[in-house]
């Protein structure tokens, strides 16, 4: 009888059930020897955890979005606490730059009517919310030909109302899924907080909205930029400014928002954060502009 009469692959397939070299070779009728030296032809190691555990677990993790080219950058709509001039401003940029792709870096809604905090705004209530963003997003697909979607803080609002039923991207095109499959198939919405533009240069752009907040403008900003060795543009915070990285080669910058100051309820309390600076910004032929009311760099 021939010492290798059967493939080897069918004894790491038993092993992996955890049965012993002897167990194998009596199932098969061959001697231990010969599902030994099987076993090494593969390069099967028993006192090794397998490599798989990917695929034996499921761990497959979202990938950020990556982009190419450039982009319109705009975070923190705030909707329906937004400054539809601002957004007019903005289409009108993205026309005359000839952008055809444009990022929500997070917090396109406000969704105060399912925040945990007290007292909800009079007249920002989740239907209004809900029609005024799709009415929005179907006017700024008449620029767009594609739209870029990232987790927000307030938009995140939706999926754990829902309990974390679905992840965040599905529960967008839930509240999206009025404008139709055609406008849905033209907006990527991603799970994550960021997302990477490669414009060809030296450096990508991280782009994100994260949880963190500081008061200082562009520090986070510039944390990230030595983390992850690229030109920086952060959300959330509601600042608006650009500079460099400690090390005087990336960018980065804080892209402001399109809210409304005078509309938001929250801003009639006292606290010594800073104020809310609008701004948004367009990265073209690999440079940042970055446009504020008062002033453009």
């Amino acid at each position: 009888m021939s010492k290798r009469k059967h493939d080897p692959e069918l004894y790491a397939d038993f092993a992996s059930r955890g049965l012993s070299n002897y167990q194998i070779a009596a199932e098969f009728g061959v001697d231990e020897s010969s599902v030994r030296r099987g076993l090494r032809a593969l390069g099967y190691q028993r006192h090794l955890v397998p490599l798989d555990i990917d695929d034996r677990l499921q761990l497959h993790l979202d990938r950020p979005i990556k982009i190419e080219g450039d982009l319109m950058v705009t975070a923190d709509w705030h909707i329906p606490l937004y400054d539809p001039a601002l957004v007019n401003e903005v289409i009108e940029t993205g026309r005359e730059q000839g952008l055809t792709s444009l990022l929500i870096a997070g917090d396109f809604f406000n969704f105060d009517a399912l925040s945990h905090y007290d007292p909800k705004q009079d007249g920002a209530g989740l239907a209004v919310e809900l029609n005024e963003s799709v009415a929005v997003m179907r006017v700024l697909l008449q620029t767009f030909d594609t739209i870029y979607y990232l987790w927000g803080n307030h938009d995140a609002r939706l999926h754990k109302a829902l309990g974390f039923s679905m992840k965040f991207r599905e529960a967008m095109k839930l509240v999206f899924g009025n404008l139709g499959r055609e406008a849905l198939d033209r907006i990527q919405f991603s799970n994550l907080d960021h997302c990477w533009l490669d414009t060809g240069d030296q450096f990508d752009w991280y782009i994100c909205h994260p949880q963190s907040y500081n008061r200082a403008p562009l520090s986070t900003a510039r944390k990230l930029a030595a983390k992850e060795n690229a030109h920086v543009i952060t959300a959330h915070a509601h600042h608006c400014a650009a500079g460099y990285a400690e090390d005087g080669k990336k960018v980065v910058a804080e892209a402001g928002g399109l809210f409304d100051v005078t509309k938001t309820a929250y801003l009639q309390r006292s606290t010594t954060h800073p104020n809310w600076t609008q701004g948004f910004g367009f990265i073209k032929d690999g440079r940042l502009t970055l446009k504020s009311p008062g002033w453009v760099v």
